[in-house]
């Protein structure tokens, strides 16, 4: 197994963990990416889980926001443009994705 395919079975364990505790988990977290990236040109995904509080539930693991952000990127809303140090001093400021939002004029979301 490659790392790519593990991510992906890490991320569905995260986001199916997520929708078994909260109704609708990753439709109401997909929901809120796409109206924060209307409003914030790039982004880490830490900046988006802490935009989020009061406004999505709390998932169980903070890795089901990796599946969301995959979803996002999959669906050519967003595209990696580079790496930032985390602001989580916990983390160590171990660098991580910075995401940048893709305009596109009359893009219309299937997802």
């Amino acid at each position: 197994m490659n790392g790519t395919e593990m991510r992906d079975i890490g991320i569905k364990k995260a986001l199916d963990n997520a929708d078994n505790t909260h109704d609708k988990w990753s439709d109401k977290a997909y929901s809120f990416l796409k109206d924060y990236i209307k409003h914030n040109d790039t982004f880490m995904a830490e900046d988006l889980r802490s935009a989020s509080v009061d406004e999505v539930p709390i998932p169980p693991s903070k890795r089901a926001w990796g599946g969301i952000v995959v979803r996002a990127s999959k669906a050519g809303l967003i595209k990696r443009v580079g790496f930032s140090n985390v602001k989580n001093p916990k983390a160590h400021a171990t660098p991580a994705t910075v995401w940048g939002v893709i305009r596109v004029e009359n893009y219309h979301d299937s997802n």
